[in-house]
């Protein structure tokens, strides 16, 4: 198996994991009383360490290995902003901005404090949020490897 599908196969047991909490999350008003049940930690805490893999291993490595496979670059050592542009081009994002935006948000999530609640759940939210985007340039990118688009 190439590194390419090896590492598609493993965002989709990550996405398939987000799912299932993103369900449960779904089904509860986050608020501060949420936080008040340990099972409700456990997802919130389970689907921002799979979004935040998720989201390594697409910009970490399948960005560049999808372009340099489908012979879209000639070297997988090319600055992202580059891979971003490239990308962009190819319509698998709608905006390199997209992708800037998603590291801001996981980097509002690394940095936060817990005790901060309120700050806590408008980043949950905005990590809710962010998935649909995440799902969808990783669908382009599945699209992409397959000759679809």
């Amino acid at each position: 198996m190439s590194i390419v599908m090896a590492t598609f196969k493993t965002i989709d047991m990550l996405f398939a994991s987000c799912e299932m909490d993103l369900v449960d999350m779904r089904a509860k008003t986050i608020d501060e009383s949420f936080f008040a049940h340990y099972e409700n930690q456990r997802i919130i805490n389970s689907f921002l360490f799979n979004f935040g893999k998720i989201q390594d291993k697409i910009g970490a490595k399948l960005f560049r290995a999808v372009l340099y496979a489908q012979q879209e670059i000639e070297d997988e050592s090319m600055p992202m902003r580059d891979v971003l542009n490239v990308l962009e081009k190819l319509k698998l994002l709608n905006s390199a901005d997209d992708w800037e935006r998603l590291r801001e948000i996981r980097n509002a999530l690394a940095h936060e404090y817990p005790f901060d609640i309120t700050e806590r759940i408008e980043n949950i939210h905005l990590a809710m949020d962010a998935y649909s985007t995440l799902k969808t340039i990783y669908a382009n990118l599945q699209r992409f490897m397959a000759g679809a688009v």
